[in-house]
């Protein structure tokens, strides 16, 4: 193949955006939230805006900025961050290792990955709302940092 191009990496270093697509998708922790969809490239300067991830059957497909992208590897991408659209399902436990319910829903500034509150869902009583300052960790679980007071 010859090559016309002006100050860009050497060729064998690039990826070919259609290989890309059907990859997986890892979270930094390593999750499996599903495959690359598409791959989306600025229109005039020609960078990589992002991609979209085909999660899998009934859920939406996901929008993932290319500044949340770790690497790209013959296997799958990588991001540098775990969405936290991922803490939905998760239990949370107050900080004595109290159950207190599950997560419903996620709220986030704007479309960005920062958590803002949790809506929790607890087994008979009303949902309640936990901001984002009250979380110690989030991984497997979510754990707060105080004894919940209810």
């Amino acid at each position: 193949m010859e090559n016309i191009k002006h100050n860009t990496l050497p060729f064998r270093d690039t990826t070919d955006v259609n290989d890309v697509v059907g990859r997986k998708v890892l979270t930094k922790s390593g999750k499996k939230i599903g495959k690359v969809k598409s791959v989306h490239v600025h229109p005039k300067n020609l960078t990589m805006e992002g991609i979209v991830i085909d999660p899998g059957f009934f859920d939406a497909y996901q929008f993932i900025g290319a500044s949340y992208i770790g690497s790209i590897t013959d296997e799958g991408i990588v991001l540098n961050i775990n969405p936290v659209t991922e803490y939905v399902g998760l239990k949370v436990f107050d900080f004595t290792g109290k159950e207190i319910g599950k997560v419903k829903e996620v709220y986030r500034s704007k479309q960005s990955n920062t958590l803002l509150s949790l809506l929790v869902e607890r087994s008979g009583k009303e949902d309640l709302i936990i901001r984002a300052d009250y979380i110690a960790a989030a991984g497997k679980n979510i754990v707060l940092k105080e004894p919940f007071p209810f």
